[in-house]
């Protein structure tokens, strides 16, 4: 009797899960179950300007996006477009790091700064090797203005090393 419970439970579990053992396609998702960042942009984007605002991320019905807001508009210009969108989805990193992004996610105090505890906590390992350079006020903190000043430093040298190779 265990045994044909077993059997049966296993027989369902399969079945559910569709052809090749895999779960079907939802509409808007794909094979890996996550959503496909067109069909969002083309499902928020109301007033159809290829890229989602705070209030369009607002009807987002998982709230995600709109929680993550700023987290996914990696270039800080209070809109997320199709390129940020597919970042955020596919887990990539931004192509060049947001300060505020940054500040939001290691200013455990939100006090606008970041001391040397709040970096190393969150192993920013970036600041952390460059802390005395990035703090040009020599007050032990980085606030936001000296961490986009150096992270557009560093940007420019990457660049700078690309167009040498």
């Amino acid at each position: 009797m265990t045994i044909t419970i077993f059997t049966l439970l296993l027989c369902a579990s399969i079945f559910a899960q569709g052809p090749g053992g895999q779960r079907g396609k939802r509409g808007g998702q794909n094979n890996g179950g996550k959503p496909d960042a067109s069909q969002i942009l083309s499902k928020l984007d109301t007033n159809n300007d290829d890229k989602i605002d705070v209030d369009e991320a607002s009807k987002d019905q998982r709230g995600k996006i709109s929680q993550d807001f700023d987290l996914i508009d990696t270039n800080d210009d209070k809109y997320i477009d199709l390129s940020e969108l597919e970042a955020s989805l596919n887990g990539n990193g931004p192509k060049g790091e947001s300060a505020v992004r940054i500040m939001k996610e290691v200013d455990d105090n939100a006090d606008g700064k970041l001391n040397a505890l709040e970096i190393a906590a969150k192993e920013k390992l970036l600041l952390t090797n460059n802390f005395e350079e990035i703090d040009t006020n020599d007050d032990n903190e980085i606030d936001l203005e000296e961490l986009k000043y150096f992270l557009s430093k560093s940007d420019k040298k990457k660049s700078k090393k690309r167009k040498k190779q």
